[in-house]
């Protein structure tokens, strides 16, 4: 397998989620590593104080995925649902997309 890890590209990188885009990218461009463009990618990063995940939308490719394909949800809430003894598929679409600092970014399935 080709090393495409690029030094220059990847310290122009100005946050933990530009930094996980150019991986993302990277690892979508190997057919060995990933089917179809899928997979899934996140970074945690701390905005205004507080703990966010940035997780890869459903329905974009890692090739071509930019850091506003990445949904940011509150990494406390995720870890509560974890703890829950029941969740349903719905309630969890719910939970998480209330979690969400950014109403309009992509969902997550």
């Amino acid at each position: 397998m080709e090393n495409l890890w690029n030094e220059t590209e990847a310290a122009s990188c100005s946050s933990n989620l530009d930094l996980r885009v150019y991986t993302s990218n990277l690892l979508g461009r190997s057919d060995d590593l990933v089917l179809h463009g899928g997979g899934n990618t996140s970074v945690k990063s701390v905005v205004e104080g507080e703990d966010i995940l940035f997780v890869k939308g459903s329905g974009w490719d890692l090739v071509s995925i930019k850091a506003e394909d990445f949904a940011p949800v509150k990494l406390e809430v995720l870890k509560q649902m974890a703890t829950l003894e029941h969740l349903s598929d719905t309630q969890m679409v719910a939970q998480q997309k209330a979690a969400m600092i950014d109403k309009s970014a992509p969902i997550l399935l």
